[in-house]
């Protein structure tokens, strides 16, 4: 109790956990960025963070990119499409999990996979926001080649509503939500560093 008193405000305030975060920023030259109640499946999102975590920030938006030539009019480019592998759920119907299952093996060794382009567009904003706010937070960093470190989906609110049926009813239609998160950290000065020591 004595030691929490000595500690100066900073301090305290570094050791509370971070407001809308799940995890502590915890790393000397790190950047964050946060999308909260953005309107599509959590599960889509969650395949596509698990797909680039521990990936650099330019490859990620690239594989992305990739991803996203399934939108394309033309045939040609919709081939080139590369799938994000779905591994929730994507086994057994008799299983009683969540998550698409029986989803349809892809070409490139994959196995499972989809091309969720909805889900692909937001996580390439939030790249491009948390590689804005790390060249904002430090001058001399390049930002495409800061690690992804930690990123997640949650579900966010359910707004609620409902559709009006005969005799007075009414059946649900929610509409769900998901909250993004995501941590680059900048491994480069580090090696710099330990290069300089040599």
């Amino acid at each position: 109790m004595v030691k929490q008193r000595q500690m100066d405000r900073r301090t305290k305030r570094r050791q509370l956990p971070q407001k809308g975060f799940t995890q502590l920023l915890q790393g000397s030259r790190i950047a964050s960025a946060r999308a909260v109640n953005v309107d599509m499946h959590a599960k889509h999102c969650f395949e596509v963070c698990r797909a680039v975590k521990n990936m650099t920030a330019g490859s990620a938006i690239d594989y992305l990119n990739e991803v996203l030539r399934i939108d394309s009019d033309r045939a040609d480019i919709r081939r080139k499409a590369a799938a994000v592998p779905f591994r929730l759920g994507s086994g057994n119907k008799k299983r009683k999990r969540s998550g698409p299952s029986m989803v349809g093996h892809r070409k490139g060794g994959v196995g499972p996979g989809r091309y969720p382009v909805k889900a692909s567009r937001a996580v390439i904003k939030l790249i491009q926001s948390a590689m804005d706010n790390a060249r904002h937070q430090y001058e001399d960093i390049d930002a495409e080649e800061m690690e992804i470190t930690h990123i997640a989906a949650h579900r966010g609110q359910i707004r609620r509503g409902w559709i009006p049926r005969a005799r007075g009813r009414a059946t649900p239609s929610n509409h769900y939500q998901v909250n993004l998160e995501i941590f680059l950290e900048d491994f480069n000065t580090v090696d710099d560093e330990l290069e300089d020591e040599f």
